[in-house]
């Protein structure tokens, strides 16, 4: 049996993982209001308690445009917390699995983004999210980095689900049609973490549903006609949709490598919406 905690366990992410737990997996989850990820005492004090062997921190800042008027409360989240989860495990000899994002990339290519890309964040998201890749591994624990993008889940608030809402209460929405990636279930995501955790991975992976790159366009296109309303949606350019954040166009990640330790893709980004509207 391995016992593995949670951290940010009510999140879209988190609660998620703490649903799906596989048989052979004992998992605890914990809030940030129960286990404050920037205090390393309570972290420590966690830890002793739960005794955990892998500590998976589903715990971010993920409000994109905020962190640009909100980086120091960003970078605490994002990029120190890591690193104090990171040190606490190293003593205590238990492993950590933790989320990245695309935005640590440029967006400036035309291929996928694997593993080994130059990284080159154009947000104050991207910058706290990547140097917290940076504390963990400094820190010295034994840890799994899963880089993943555009998420949507059951819990919180998400680009498809406010997509659901506009079109279900018949609003003319606008959405950018130049900017790429693959949309993630949280479902899904959850379940490939587990595996990963199975399977004793380490280093970093590129995990999204399967599926030809879109864009928020796509999505909303998706969402739209699951209601049979695609009459009250148009598409804009970013430059026509400005944000206090800048987005890489081109964030697509190279999912190969989590793939061949899976034994193949996640399923389509059309099946995981699919699943998600039902779930709505």
């Amino acid at each position: 049996m391995i016992r593995a905690l949670v951290l940010g366990s009510q999140g879209m992410l988190g609660s998620d993982l703490v649903a799906s737990a596989p048989p052979g997996i004992a998992v605890t989850g914990m809030s940030r209001r129960e286990a404050d990820v920037c205090d390393p005492g309570q972290i420590g004090r966690v830890l002793d308690a739960v005794k955990p062997a892998w500590v998976i921190n589903a715990t971010a800042y993920s409000r994109v445009d905020d962190a640009e008027s909100h980086e120091a409360e960003s970078r605490a989240v994002n990029a120190r917390a890591p690193g104090l989860i990171g040190d606490e495990c190293r003593r205590r000899g238990v492993r950590v699995a933790h989320f990245g994002t695309d935005y640590v990339f440029p967006g400036d290519a035309t291929e996928p983004y694997d593993e080994g890309a130059a990284v080159e964040p154009v947000n104050a998201y991207g910058r706290t999210k990547l140097e917290g890749e940076h504390a963990l591994n400094a820190s010295g624990a034994e840890a799994v980095i899963i880089r993943t993008q555009w998420l949507f889940g059951r819990a919180g608030r998400s680009f498809p689900r406010t997509m659901h809402d506009r079109a279900g209460s018949g609003l003319p929405t606008r959405v950018v049609n130049d900017q790429v990636g693959r949309p993630t279930y949280t479902v899904d995501l959850a379940w490939a973490t587990w595996r990963l955790i199975e399977l004793d991975a380490r280093g970093v992976y590129h995990v999204t549903n399967g599926g030809a790159p879109v864009t928020w366009y796509d999505v909303s296109r998706a969402v739209f006609g699951h209601f049979g309303r695609d009459d009250l949606l148009s598409a804009c350019t970013t430059q026509e949709y400005p944000t206090p954040a800048r987005r890489p166009k081109y964030s697509v990640l190279d999912t190969g490598r989590a793939e061949a330790l899976l034994g193949g893709s996640l399923p389509d980004w059309r099946d995981a919406l699919e699943r998600f509207l039902a779930e709505l």
